[in-house]
């Protein structure tokens, strides 16, 4: 299937642009639980972003989702200050998903692209947290939520972006 890049003008862009930040930072603050559904829309969001923005500053859909997480202090209840501890690897984990998104469409289907970024994104994110736990830096319920968990928001967020783009494509046909 293949998908069509729609050039928009300037300001459309910058707007769509600014929505996806305001919004990736936003998401938290407005549904604050299942973490499955939230982290769902946010990897939605970086999906989109990287899709459809041709910004070369991804930093700041990168850092925002996790910040407004770490603010709103829901996602993680009493695991919250945790998150201060994955901060960092959050960011990079969401910069690997969405560069190596953007590499593996070059030669691939949507969703062999969607599959392929997930898991870079869950597997690094997973090793981080062993890495953790096994130090007992963090609980083990880290293990959970930053393997099978980012695995299934990555892949629930990557087939939704492609629906959203897909049905924006043909709309605009």
């Amino acid at each position: 299937m293949e998908t069509k890049t729609i050039t928009l003008p300037k300001t459309t862009s910058q707007v769509l642009e600014y929505s996806l930040l305001a919004t990736s930072f936003l998401i938290p603050f407005f549904i604050s639980g299942p973490q499955l559904l939230t982290g769902a829309i946010v990897n939605t969001l970086l999906f989109l972003y990287v899709s459809k923005i041709k910004s070369k500053n991804t930093l700041p859909i990168v850092v925002l989702p996790s910040i407004g997480a770490l603010l709103n202090g829901l996602l993680f209840g009493k695991f919250t200050v945790f998150l201060l501890y994955f901060l960092p690897f959050i960011w990079i984990s969401n910069y690997i998903l969405m560069q190596s998104f953007t590499y593996l469409s070059k030669k691939n289907s949507p969703p062999i692209s969607i599959v392929g970024s997930a898991l870079l994104k869950c597997g690094f994110l997973f090793c981080i947290a062993y890495a953790l736990t096994i130090t007992k830096i963090v609980p083990m319920i880290f293990l959970q939520l930053m393997g099978l968990f980012q695995l299934y928001t990555a892949l629930a967020g990557g087939m939704l972006a492609f629906i959203i783009t897909t049905i924006i494509s043909k709309k605009n046909d």
